[in-house]
């Protein structure tokens, strides 16, 4: 016997088609759980979300704290007359969105199954993730650089 093809349409569920169909037609996609307009828990998660919620607030809460008490203590002895510092404070800033806005929402795109932020927040939600590695990779290229300022140089040792 010959497996069915996609082209005859044997074997392919009648509610997948016609899934398939509203989404190409630009339908609103309510599937049969209901109305995706509100936000859904995925069932993959429903029973271990609140560990999610625990694992992204520790860092959400250290990144914001301690990104705070970095500015402030660059401000405080006014340390951001020097480049590398004034650098310094804005990698802090940078992390304190990320802390602030990236996390959570990341972790709600993680535990709901449906979009509910929007059209604007669909597209700028990646350009914020994609800052991190942005914050790191400048992060990795200023350290050096603060060490041979402090005449610490492990990179470029002296002769």
């Amino acid at each position: 016997m010959r497996s069915p093809t996609l082209g005859d349409g044997k074997g392919i569920p009648e509610e997948f088609v016609s899934a398939v169909m509203q989404v190409l037609l630009g339908e609103k996609n309510y599937s049969v759980h209901g109305d995706y307009s509100a936000p859904s828990l995925k069932p993959v998660v429903a029973r271990i979300y609140p560990l999610f919620i625990l694992l992204y607030a520790i860092p959400t809460a250290l990144g914001l704290t301690l990104n705070v008490m970095i500015i402030v203590y660059i401000s405080k002895y006014k340390l951001y007359r020097d480049v590398t510092h004034a650098f310094l404070v804005n990698l802090a800033v940078c992390h304190c969105v990320q802390s602030a806005f990236v996390l959570p929402i990341t972790l709600m795109v993680m535990i709901i199954q449906n979009w509910v932020f929007g059209q604007f927040m669909c597209f700028f939600l990646p350009l914020l993730q994609v800052s991190a590695f942005v914050v790191v990779f400048m992060s990795g290229t200023v350290a050096p650089e603060c060490m041979q300022f402090n005449n610490i140089s492990l990179l470029c040792p002296r002769t």
